[in-house]
């Protein structure tokens, strides 16, 4: 299967959307907010990277990255890529797709320019393109902390060195529970549940 990755443009928005969804959907808690932290990506000016993975006929994955800070003790901003999110059509998951995505934001990243990227993801996925504990470079989360699924990569030799406080997202990562409920109203209803794994449970 051939699998072109190339930038969205305004008629992929919605099938995106409905994708990042279906990926998402009761995976890290009752129904989902990443599709709607796509949607005001796309018209933030933090949006670097906007990329979409299909083949001739399908939409079969999306990827979006935006510019992030890492503020250090003396309040001092320094820009790195933060990389998420990726979603993958679940009927296509775990045939490399994702990889794909993965592969061609860090190549264009690195061709922009940035020293790093960061995002929140599975270790054992995310180890494959070297991302490492964001604790290697004494980044943290906005509140101080430091998990295994919070990680960062170097995108050229040493290129987070020096970078060290916490990571600030772009504000499209800010979701108001009435918008969201609102934006939600416009897809296909689907029940929410509790499940095993997701946060707090």
């Amino acid at each position: 299967m051939k699998i072109n990755i190339r930038p969205s443009r305004a008629d992929d928005y919605r099938g995106c959307e409905e994708l990042v969804r279906d990926a998402f959907w009761d995976l890290y808690r009752p129904g989902c907010v990443e599709h709607l932290i796509l949607h005001q990506a796309r018209t933030s000016p933090d949006l670097v990277l906007d990329l979409i993975a299909e083949t001739e006929t399908e939409l079969l994955g999306a990827l979006v990255a935006t510019r992030a800070g890492v503020v250090d003790s003396a309040e001092v901003a320094r820009e790195v890529l933060y990389l998420g999110p990726l979603a993958v059509r679940p009927d296509h998951q775990g045939r490399g797709i994702g990889s794909q995505l993965m592969s061609h934001a860090l190549a264009k990243a690195t061709e922009l320019g940035f020293g790093g990227a960061f995002l929140y993801g599975d270790p054992g996925y995310y180890a494959r393109f070297g991302f490492a504990n964001a604790a290697t470079w004494a980044v943290t989360t906005p509140d101080g902390l430091n998990f295994d699924a919070f990680m960062g990569v170097d995108l050229r030799p040493d290129g987070l060195t020096g970078v060290a406080g916490r990571l600030l997202e772009s504000s499209a990562f800010e979701v108001d529970p009435s918008r969201l409920i609102e934006f939600d109203d416009g897809f296909t209803p689907r029940e929410k549940h509790i499940l095993p794994g997701q946060f707090g449970q």
